[in-house]
């Protein structure tokens, strides 16, 4: 550790020019930092390992709704003062959210505002106060965002096949909680919540931008340093157990119009051998004009809107097949065309040219995401979270550069077409089919 209280940990290439320096606090605080010049603006977030699959069963709810109360009072300012020196100060940007495996906190300054970012984030990661009148309130907003999303057809099919398809893992409950289970939260649960879980020790803030990573550190130690480190616990071993049969649900919904059908397959998690295949062969089936799904099914009309890719968390991930059906069409014949495609891969009918066009297109979305600071410093969190590299995203990218016809074939066979599946149907409540 150096006199300055910091030290340094490793220097991760992305693309070009662009290298993350990532820092270590002596409290823990990991920071990461990209100088690039292009623009004198910086992007500012602040990733914490807590989501909602960090959350005991039955108390789903309580990461996104702390999420909330960030944005209110601390021993320092007072509600809305936040909001009103990020906006007074030429930011931008200023929001969060929570996943199953994180909770972000995000905004954009010009330059100059460096220490007031700093200033900001670390004051409520230390003094932020949890009272009733407050919590009440943004329950009440919480419960407000759980009625639209209940309002969502598409939303509440996802929400009732992930508690389908996983069994024993927290990723089988929503993020946002149950009415109840919302209403039913203390302020003592928040206050042991941020106790645990907002701590140094628990978090990476990523500076992204016209900085230089000394006088970075140096601002961060001087705001952050302070802040003492927590005993943070582990997440709880939740090993999601082969999947031995096919599972499925229909439910019906007042503002479904015509009638949307998913299906999901477990895969593994992004540091896995097998996990760049799985990426390439969603985007053969649907990436581009000239996807083999998207000839077969949206330009020959059956479906209005199409999904089949490789979705993945912390812990693992799945194979997604979404369509929302023409009037007419039978979920049937969808199906039938979607394995058939599947069937074509595992037995290596895939040209050249289709698996090049997947992969520049892979390229050139990691490539336009980096342009903007914010993304770039997503990309960087979300590596973080998922293998404790800040490079994930670009090292990806370079293993799905070595994905070979032989690596789909294997792929679409192991993990589609030879596995168990969990298959739902939202429907119209009037008229409804199956």
């Amino acid at each position: 550790m150096s006199m300055n209280g910091y030290e340094f940990v490793a220097e991760y290439p992305l693309v070009g020019s662009l290298r993350a320096q990532r820092f270590r606090m002596a409290n823990g605080l990991s920071v990461a930092v990209v100088e690039d010049h292009t623009t004198p603006i910086f992007a500012y977030q602040t990733w914490y390992k807590v989501g909602s699959a960090d959350e005991p069963a039955g108390r789903q709810g309580l990461a996104h709704l702390f999420e909330h109360m960030m944005f209110r009072k601390t021993s320092r300012r007072n509600t809305g003062v936040f909001d009103q020196e990020v906006n007074f100060s030429g930011g931008s940007d200023l929001n969060a959210y929570t996943a199953r495996d994180q909770t972000v906190y995000h905004f954009t300054f010009p330059v100059e505002k460096l220490e007031l970012a700093a200033d900001l984030e670390a004051d409520r990661m230390q003094n932020l106060i949890i009272d009733e009148e407050t919590f009440e309130i943004e329950k009440g907003a919480v419960l407000a965002e759980k009625n639209r999303t209940l309002d969502d057809p598409m939303r509440a099919l996802w929400d009732v096949l992930y508690k389908e398809a996983y069994t024993t893992h927290n990723y089988r409950y929503t993020t946002i909680g149950d009415i109840e289970t919302i209403k039913s939260f203390t302020v003592q649960e928040a206050e042991e919540f941020y106790r645990r879980y907002y701590a140094p020790n628990n978090a990476l803030v990523i500076v992204v931008g016209d900085v230089w990573a000394e006088e970075v550190m140096s601002i961060i130690g001087e705001k952050y340093g302070n802040i003492p480190l927590a005993p943070t616990p582990s997440r709880l071993s939740m090993q999601e157990p082969p999947q031995k049969e096919d599972r499925s649900i229909t439910i019906t919904h007042p503002k479904a119009v015509k009638p949307i059908s998913a299906r999901l397959w477990h895969v593994p998690s992004v540091e896995h051998p097998d996990y760049p295949a799985l990426a390439v062969l969603g985007r053969i089936l649907t990436s581009g004009k000239s996807a083999i799904l998207r000839e077969r099914l949206v330009y020959s009309a059956k479906v209005t809107e199409l999904v089949a890719d490789a979705f993945n968390s912390r812990d693992s991930g799945m194979f997604e097949f979404l369509v929302q059906l023409v009037d007419g069409i039978p979920y049937d014949d969808v199906q039938n065309i979607f394995f058939a495609a599947v069937e074509e891969l595992a037995l290596g009918r895939i040209s050249d040219d289709q698996m090049q066009v997947v992969k520049n297109n892979l390229q050139r979305g990691l490539y336009q995401s980096i342009l903007s600071q914010s993304n770039l410093a997503r990309n960087l969190g979300e590596g973080y979270i998922m293998a404790d590299n800040l490079a994930m995203q670009f090292s990806f990218m370079k293993r799905t550069e070595h994905t070979t016809v032989a690596d789909i074939r294997r792929v679409a066979r192991q993990y589609i077409l030879d596995a168990k599946s969990t298959l739902g149907h939202v429907l119209p409540e009037e008229g409804a089919r199956t």
